[in-house]
């Protein structure tokens, strides 16, 4: 009696799937229906790998958690290959996390330095060679600062940025690749002359309304790379043009009062709400600042203040509230629960610079699954919180065992 039970289970379920779609049909026996989506969800391909927060470091760091609470680390070679050096930036998209930094030493360590590696899960790390530039054969590929993945002309792509080609300031074009798989990538070599900023120092990668931006890290606000094809001439203008002019002020047609905006060692920041930020130190007074492009394109005529001295935001998150969060040098930190109109500032989080090692946040990031903010930075600390936080006593301080030293980077799946 049971074979045959059996046996008409098994004819009800090829009968009902035979076209490989799941039948919601009143008629359909519960127990038919039950097995019926059990092996419809079975034949669909999970897309739910891999941990949520993952954050990269120096010494080739790792740390992974699947709540923001509870983390692992690991690092080395072991974990990336051929890595002796140190990671900067992560990002996620198309399925893969991606991390940027170098083979060897530094930063400065410049020629055939390039580090990138991929993963599906954060189990298996592959290297992926760097391309050269052509224009520039003599200087191989060199490390890479920073990545994100974001949609510019129409297309998702990962792009990573690096420092200069030459060996000062005055040197022209900034190494950057980009791809569209995560596996296969080209070097940009239509970039124009960067003329501020050190030979070290990169940009920053930013994705917002189909455009990729990217503010040069320790130069002045001038100096800013922008691309979208529709609007573009080249593949990627500079600004300011060859010969002069102001980036922002080029960006608009209502340029804003070069006083205002004279910021140096700036970032970008897109919000939850779509919007892009600009933060940075001022030239004149070291005051940290921050503006929101409207939604014509604008830069307003003034900044919002309120993060204090020296102080320039380093990583930034917003949440699902609408609060926006930035996380800076000296352990500060700031939130806005009025589009940046206005910031409330806090001098310290937890132990945070008293009874730890740790005295700067580097990088931030929200996970809107869990509705749940992560902030990194030095001797390997990590604050975060559940809630929209207005107080330092709202956020939780972490240590990883065995690992402490400082996170450059940290990305969630579901931002």
């Amino acid at each position: 009696m049971k074979r045959i039970v059996l046996l008409f289970i098994i004819l009800q379920i090829l009968y009902c799937n035979q076209a490989k779609e799941v039948n919601i049909d009143a008629s359909q026996s519960l127990v038919g229906l039950g097995l019926d989506l059990t092996l419809s969800e079975a034949l669909q391909p999970s897309t739910d790998v891999g941990p949520e927060f993952v954050a990269v470091g120096l010494g080739c760091a790792l740390w992974t958690s699947d709540d923001g609470v509870a983390w692992t680390a690991s690092a080395g070679s072991s974990v990336f290959p051929d890595c002796a050096g140190s990671l900067y930036s992560i990002t996620y998209g198309n399925g893969l996390y991606v991390v940027v930094g170098t083979l060897s030493g530094g930063f400065t360590t410049r020629t055939n330095n390039c580090g990138l590696w991929t993963s599906p899960d954060t189990v298996t790390w592959t290297r992926i060679s760097c391309p050269n530039n052509s224009l520039y054969p003599s200087e191989g590929n060199l490390p890479l600062r920073s990545i994100s993945y974001g949609k510019v002309g129409g297309v998702k792509k990962f792009v990573a940025a690096g420092p200069k080609f030459g060996s000062d300031s005055s040197a022209d074009q900034l190494y950057m690749i980009q791809s569209t798989n995560g596996k296969t990538w080209t070097a940009m070599e239509d970039i124009p002359e960067t003329e501020h900023g050190t030979a070290n120092g990169s940009c920053f990668v930013t994705f917002h309304n189909d455009t990729l931006y990217c503010p040069q890290e320790g130069g002045s606000y001038s100096a800013i790379l922008e691309y979208n094809p529709s609007t573009s001439i080249s593949d990627m203008p500079g600004f300011p043009p060859f010969g002069g002019g102001n980036a922002l002020e080029s960006l608009v047609y209502a340029p804003p009062n070069t006083n205002v905006y004279d910021m140096y060692s700036f970032q970008f920041f897109v919000s939850r709400a779509n919007s892009l930020f600009v933060f940075g130190n001022r030239d004149t007074d070291s005051i940290a600042v921050s503006s929101k492009m409207n939604a014509s394109g604008v830069w307003p005529a003034s900044v919002a203040v309120g993060f204090g001295a020296n102080n320039r935001p380093n990583g930034f998150a917003s949440d699902e509230s609408g609060n926006i969060y930035t996380f800076g040098n000296s352990c500060k930190w700031a939130f806005s629960s009025n589009q940046g109109n206005s910031w409330t500032s806090f001098n310290t989080l937890d132990a945070c610079g008293t009874t730890s090692a740790y005295q700067d946040w580097i990088s931030a990031t929200y996970s809107s699954k869990l509705n749940r903010i992560v902030a990194v930075g030095d001797a390997g600390s990590i604050g975060t919180t559940g809630i929209s936080p207005t107080l330092s006593s709202d956020w939780t301080y972490l240590k990883v065992p065995g690992a402490n030293t400082e996170i450059t980077s940290v990305t969630s799946k579901n931002k």
